[in-house]
C-alpha cells in the first residue's frame, strides 16, 4: 500500500473516532484521485454510519441540527445524499421516510421545506429527472449541498402533499 494510501486510512480511522464527519468529507474530496474505488466507499460508509450515529443521538436527545453547527451541517449533507440515493434508484418509500426525517430535524425552515417537497415528490413517485426537469430552478451553481430552488409547480405538489398528510392524521385520529 502506497505511503498516502496509509496516510488516508490512518486520518479516516482517527476522524472516525473522533466523530468527525467533515473529515472524511474532506478526505474524498482532497485524494479522490488516489483513492480506490472500494476505499472511496468505505469512507462513504464511515460517513454515513456517523451521521445514523448523530441523527440516533438527536433523535434520543430531541434535537434539531443546525446548519450553522459545522458537524451538524455535515450530518445533514450526509443523510441527504443518502435520501436523494434511495430516490435516484426509484426506492420512493425509503426516500419519503428519510426526507421527512430530515424535515423534522432541520432547524433551517428554507432547509425543511425543501425536504417536504423531495418528499411530496418522493410519495407521488416522481423520478428524480422529471424532478429536477418540473420542479426545481436550474442554477448556474448550487449554493448549498441541497436542492432549494423550486418552481411554483414544486409549491403546488407541496400542498397537495401537506393535505394528504392532514387527512392520513385525520383518519387516524377518528379510528
Amino acid at each position: 500500500m502506497s505511503e498516502i494510501l496509509v496516510q488516508i486510512r490512518e486520518q479516516s480511522i482517527e476522524a472516525m473516532h473522533e466523530g468527525d464527519i467533515k473529515a472524511l468529507y474532506t478526505l474524498v474530496e482532497t485524494y479522490h484521485e488516489e483513492l480506490t474505488e472500494e476505499m472511496e466507499q468505505g469512507l462513504y460508509n464511515n460517513i454515513l454510519e456517523l451521521a445514523l450515529e448523530l441523527l440516533t443521538n438527536a433523535l434520543e436527545t430531541q434535537s434539531t441540527l443546525s446548519l450553522d453547527d459545522e458537524q451538524q451541517r455535515y450530518t445533514l449533507r450526509a443523510l441527504y445524499e443518502y435520501a436523494i440515493s434511495h430516490y435516484s434508484s426509484e426506492r420512493f418509500e425509503e426516500a419519503k421516510a428519510l426526507f421527512e426525517v430530515l424535515e423534522g430535524m432541520g432547524e433551517n425552515e428554507n432547509f425543511c421545506e425543501a425536504m417536504a417537497i423531495h418528499a411530496a415528490a418522493s410519495q407521488s413517485q416522481i423520478n428524480i429527472d422529471r424532478f429536477l426537469d418540473q420542479y426545481c430552478e436550474a442554477i448556474e451553481k448550487l449554493d448549498d449541498f441541497y436542492i432549494n430552488a423550486f418552481k411554483k409547480e414544486a409549491r403546488e405538489l407541496l400542498e397537495k402533499y401537506k393535505e394528504s398528510k392532514a387527512e392520513n392524521a385525520s383518519a387516524k385520529d377518528s379510528k
